[in-house]
């Protein structure tokens, strides 16, 4: 995924349930919120991490898989109802037409080839299943590339349009903006980044950004610490009815 090696997810699953983020429950309730009320059989989470967001799902709704492509996130699980695999969205180890659920949860970003594993998440589901989905995005799609460099480390977050155009096979049920207000910037880097080099350079770049950005993302900062909205896009996809003549 991007370059970012074993070592490095070994050193993210240590601390990846300390960001804020991970476990907000407004936003959950928002983005399970969007599914049908409905019995789910077969559930997959693509990108499970520690399982922070599969435990609360699997409590929820019912038994799930989850695959990760680092062991040590998925060492970190422990809970009847998830089974963890270690195996790549690009690659899914499943038949297809096998799931009634799949979901993905700001994982787009890491993902080198994001259209095939888009493909192989529509391989996988039943005609009629359904897609939930969400992302980081920039602010506004007009300043995708100054989120980039804001971020660092090779990131390319999707753009709302490039987004829409992956789900050109499915059918979108539901789509909507999330934002999250205030989100501590030290938080994210504290629990994010393994190198203090790497901290301090993105930390500045935040200082540095441009007025346009700050204003967007209603960027606050203290002596201690910045403060920001984040914005993301959930989406709930349809794989469409196929028909055998």
């Amino acid at each position: 995924m991007k370059g970012f090696s074993k070592k490095y997810w070994a050193k993210r699953a240590e601390k990846y349930d300390r960001i804020n983020w991970v476990k907000n429950e407004e936003f959950l309730d928002t983005y399970l919120n969007m599914l049908p009320e409905k019995v789910f059989k077969k559930i997959l989470e693509v990108g499970i991490g520690t399982g922070a967001l599969g435990k609360i799902i699997s409590d929820r709704i019912g038994p799930l898989i989850g695959i990760d492509i680092s062991k040590e996130m998925i060492s970190n699980i422990d809970h009847p109802n998830i089974e963890a695999i270690l195996a790549d969205v690009k690659s899914l180890p499943f038949n297809s037409e096998t799931f009634d659920l799949i979901y993905m949860r700001n994982v787009l970003h890491y993902i080198d080839e994001p259209e095939k594993g888009f493909s192989e998440i529509y391989r996988c589901m039943k005609s009629n299943a359904y897609f939930l989905f969400s992302q980081v995005v920039s602010p506004d799609d007009s300043i995708s590339e100054e989120y980039d460099w804001l971020v660092g480390r090779n990131i390319h977050y999707p753009t709302q349009k490039e987004i829409i155009d992956m789900f050109k096979e499915f059918s979108i049920i539901k789509r909507l903006e999330y934002v999250l207000e205030k989100q501590s910037i030290m938080n994210w880097l504290n629990n994010t980044c393994n190198e203090e080099s790497e901290k301090n350079e993105i930390l500045q770049r935040h200082r540095d950004t441009s007025d346009h950005y700050k204003s967007l993302a209603q960027y606050e900062e203290t002596s201690k610490d910045i403060f920001v909205n984040i914005k993301h896009m959930l989406v709930l996809g349809q794989k469409r009815l196929s028909f055998r003549l």
